[in-house]
């Protein structure tokens, strides 16, 4: 009896147990790869109460068991769509895979995700998450960096408030075209980082960086197709097809961009001249300006190991332009003859650039890391002129010029590095660059006609060393450059040689805590005047106005110190810089007939600036605004009438607030004004603008397929307007480039494209030779 009553409690006690069947089952993303973490919750078919659940595992898998019965199998994952499968349980058993598919319409999960801390401080800059955050959302690159406190667009070009335009890193590579920049697309990209005062890692001309890390994705074939269209005053067209082929430890890569349209602009000159006769100039210029160019990009890595690689790359571009002007044009004097004119003036160019890179990487476990480039680049722009003048008496003169530049430049850069893991990490660097080129003109009316050949060699070590400990991390290092000059103009015989030895020290000191993240850092940096300006050329643009190159432009020298603060949901950035014959465009009367006036570059005594920027971000469920408010101060005298010394005057004031407000059914509407005010920068009293744009996104085909419509400028008050007085000048300028304008955009995806993770030596070089505004 005693035998007969434990074996039925033990049967009562085992019977659950024998009733339960083993569950599993495997959950892939849309791309076929293994999703972990996601919730799986059983429910009871009946009420819809949970029975039992389960979390997927790093390789897909999740596994539980439950009694005989039906069910409802619900997955969840934040930023996919929630699943519901039914199934039956009677024995044990493996479900089919199931595929999650991205979410278009639950506006929470948008919203959390939207919300991932999409900004961060380290040690160098301001990272900014794209790939998991809002961000991702952007159409364009533009529409992305917009969006990142501290940057801004200003008529058709990026800059960094306070900093000018920025160069850009895409993997550690400098970019030396904005065609490659236009043609990246913002689904390839991990993270942004803006980097307000540059280490000596970087070139020293280098005063505002922003590093772009893009995705590298899975095997096999790419092929992708975007088109854009935009509409101002005239119709303008962009077309790119790029591709990949991803095989093994092989990546090729291709890509080609086609870009053609037209755009008006107009300037405004009222200008008065007191010298020995006071003249006053009133010149009204329309201009109608066609675009057209061709560029091409090929190449190959090599993975040796996941992180050992070598690659090559080409990039050749071959664009034309041509420009259609009429002036209106009246001189008057205080005494003498008034001249009253009309001009025509017929410009077109051409530019041609090849761009061959190497590159080499390689981290070994160790802790050693190499890094190597090279590169050759070859150059050549030529240009024709017409200009027709008619006078009030219908007198007509005319001329003609050409001028033509071709430059040459070989770079190479070294970096080796060591990680002790626990006594911090040591870097090591050596760049070289060797440009040569000749700059020549023919013109009948200019002071002079020129042929100015340029050769510059630099070489430049740095060293520097990082330490972390706990939530402190210290960075600094010193860089040395040596560097030759030689410009010679061959009809005239003037020299010019200029040696420079320069050692620029940095130090960075960051203190980071999970809600508050702190840096400071100073750091040296030169500025070396463009190419295209070191010269003894004169080109005429009317009877009163010539531009002039500068045979004896020389360095500046920047002492930057900048402080970052992130607490929560606001960022604070100040920044001073004091610089040392800082390069400014200046203009003056022509000695012997000061009705003529010359513009040209040239080097002032000393400038510092002032700037504080504060920015808000907070969600507010499906709206994200983000409100960002600077004030810059410039500290400038310069030279005024009759030996008088003028002074900068009012700081500006900018503007920034922007909004993206997540809709229903995945649509995406992006809300952005600009505002600035009056205010002095250098010389130059810039007057206020606005401007405001609309943007609406939507996706299709599980991201395949992405449209989006775009509204810039749309009150058209987006102008540039300017006076300035120096020596005995004073000028007042009001600039209308065309930035309204309605702009269509389609993207089609066959396949997300593999980024090959190339490098480059040819540093602040490239942009000397005017490569990123071709």
């Amino acid at each position: 009896m005693k035998k007969l009553f434990l074996a039925l409690i033990a049967s009562l006690i085992l019977l659950p147990a024998y009733g339960q069947y083993a569950v599993k089952g495997k959950i892939m993303d849309p791309e076929d790869v293994v999703m972990p973490m996601v919730n799986v919750a059983f429910l009871n078919q009946v009420d819809s109460t949970l029975v039992s659940g389960a979390v997927s595992d790093s390789c897909g898998i999740y596994s539980t068991s439950l009694a005989e019965g039906n069910y409802i199998i619900r997955y969840s994952y934040m930023g996919y769509k929630t699943l519901y499968k039914k199934m039956q349980v009677n024995t044990d058993c493996t479900l089919p895979m199931v595929r999650m598919e991205a979410s278009q319409t639950t506006l929470k999960e948008v919203e959390v995700t939207a919300y991932r801390k999409p900004f961060k401080l380290d040690r160098d800059g301001l990272l900014a998450d794209v790939e998991n955050t809002i961000l991702a959302k952007q159409t364009n690159l533009n529409d992305l960096l917009c969006k990142i406190p501290g940057i801004q667009q200003r008529g058709n070009s990026i800059e960094v408030i306070g900093k000018g335009s920025p160069v850009y890193y895409i993997n550690g590579r400098e970019v030396m075209d904005q065609t490659e920049l236009d043609n990246l697309s913002v689904d390839e990209i991990r993270s942004v980082k803006l980097i307000m005062n540059p280490s000596i890692r970087y070139n020293s001309e280098q005063r505002a960086v922003i590093e772009i890390k893009t995705k590298r994705l899975g095997d096999g074939f790419a092929f992708n197709v975007k088109g854009n269209l935009q509409q101002g005053n005239h119709f303008k067209q962009n077309y790119l097809i790029n591709g990949s082929y991803n095989y093994k430890n092989w990546d090729f890569f291709f890509s080609y961009n086609y870009n053609r349209g037209k755009n008006n602009s107009a300037l405004d000159v009222y200008q008065q001249t007191q010298s020995d006769t006071v003249w006053n100039l009133t010149q009204l210029s329309a201009k109608q300006i066609f675009d057209k160019s061709h560029t091409y990009m090929g190449g190959v890595s090599f993975h040796f190991s996941p992180e050992s690689e070598i690659g090559l790359k080409y990039v050749g571009k071959h664009s034309q332009n041509s420009t259609f002007s009429d002036d209106t044009l009246s001189m008057i004097p205080d005494r003498g003859t008034s001249t009253f004119m009309k001009n025509h003036r017929d410009v077109s160019g051409k530019s041609i650039s090849h761009h061959l890179n190497l590159y080499y990487v390689n981290d070994w476990e160790n802790g050693w890391k190499i890094n190597t480039y090279g590169d050759y680049i070859r150059k050549t722009d030529q240009g024709d002129g017409y200009i027709c003048e008619w006078e009030s008496d219908r007198s007509e003169t005319s001329l003609n010029y050409y001028n033509k530049a071709v430059w040459d430049l070989f770079a190479a850069k070294l970096r080796l590095s060591y990680d002790t893991e626990k006594a911090g990490s040591i870097s090591f660097g050596y760049d070289f660059s060797h440009t040569s080129g000749t700059n020549y003109i023919e013109n009948v009316r200019a002071l002079n006609n020129g042929r100015t050949k340029n050769m510059e060699l630099k070489n430049s070590l740095f060293l520097a060393y990082d330490f972390s400990w706990k939530n402190l991390s210290i960075g600094t290092g010193v860089r040395y450059e040596y560097l030759l000059s030689d410009l010679k103009e061959t009809y005239t015989g003037k020299r010019q040689n200029q040696n420079y030895h320069n050692f620029l020290p940095s130090v960075s000191l960051s203190y980071n805590t999970q809600t508050l993240q702190q840096s400071f850092s100073y750091s040296i940096h030169t500025e070396r005047p463009p190419f295209g300006e070191m010269n003894d050329n004169a080109v005429y643009t009317d009877r009163f106005t010539y531009r002039k190159g500068n045979l004896y432009l020389k360095q500046a020298i920047t002492h930057d110190l900048n402080y970052m603060l992130f607490y929560k949901f606001l960022l604070i950035n100040l920044n001073y810089n004091n610089i040392h014959h800082p390069l400014i465009w200046a203009f003056y009367s022509m000695p012997g007939n000061s009705a003529v006036t010359v513009n040209s570059m040239d080097n002032f005594d000393k400038m510092h600036n002032l700037t504080g920027m504060v920015n808000i971000q907070y969600p507010v469920k499906w709206w994200m605004p983000s409100l960002t408010l600077t004030c810059m101060k410039t500290f400038f005298n310069y030279p005024g009438p009759n030996e008088s010394v003028l002074k900068a005057g009012r700081p500006l004031v900018m503007l920034n607030f922007n909004n993206s407000f997540t809709l229903p059914s995945g649509f995406l509407l992006s809300a952005d004004f600009n505002y600035g005010s009056r205010g002095y920068y250098q010389l130059y009293e810039a007057k206020s603008y606005t401007s405001f744009n609309l943007s609406l996104k939507k996706s299709f085909l599980k991201d395949k397929l992405q449209l989006s419509l775009d509204a810039y400028d749309i009150f058209n008050k987006n102008n540039t307007r300017a006076s300035a007085r120096l020596n005995d000048i004073i000028m007042h300028s009001i600039g209308k480039e065309e930035t309204r304008k309605v702009g269509f955009t389609i993207t089609y995806r066959f396949r997300t494209e593999k980024k090959m993770n190339n490098q480059s030596a040819a540093e602040t070089e490239m942009s000397r030779l005017n490569m990123d505004n071709q």
